[in-house]
């Protein structure tokens, strides 16, 4: 799959912020006819560790990475237990590999890695919702600990999508 601009990510990320709670159920259900081996994988991820509000944004900022996927170029790949097995662990190997680098060559290797990876764009949306900071009352925070797993989850759905 070819690279998904900042446009479309930007575009899928305010058509989702724009839908009624009938049309977000509405898309749930899709995603479970379509993927739902990605749902049962967002849904399983938060369970233990993750209030109901951090469960609850991890599923939307997932909901909101399957629809920016699949606006790609070619159609998704209909992800199974193996290929987010398969995808998750490749995250958890290259996380130990930039956990033993140097300080000084961390930033060197974790640049190149960024520079590398396809759905760039992708994961910038995804750094940049889970990151978030609210300043309003009803603002969800993710603890800090969540916040890397959320990470790895949300990066392996997109690895798998772009498996083609």
């Amino acid at each position: 799959m070819k690279p998904i601009s900042e446009h479309i990510v930007d575009s899928a990320w305010q058509e989702m912020a724009g839908l009624e709670i009938d049309e977000i159920r509405a898309m749930v259900d899709k995603m479970s006819e379509e993927q739902p081996y990605v749902l049962v994988y967002l849904m399983a991820a938060g369970e233990e560790g993750f209030s109901d509000e951090e469960r609850e944004i991890l599923l939307y900022i997932g909901m909101v990475v399957w629809r920016i996927m699949l606006q790609g170029d070619t159609p998704l790949p209909q992800v199974d237990e193996q290929m987010l097995d398969t995808a998750e662990a490749a995250n958890f190997e290259m996380l130990e590999a930039l956990d033993r680098e140097s300080p000084g060559d961390f930033i060197a290797v974790a640049e190149n890695m960024l520079n590398q990876y396809n759905q760039l764009e992708v994961l910038k949306y995804i750094v940049e919702a889970i990151m978030e900071e609210g300043d309003d009352e009803e603002a969800i925070d993710i603890e800090e600990d969540n916040k890397g797993w959320m990470l790895i989850v949300l990066k392996t759905i997109v690895d798998c999508f772009d498996a083609n």
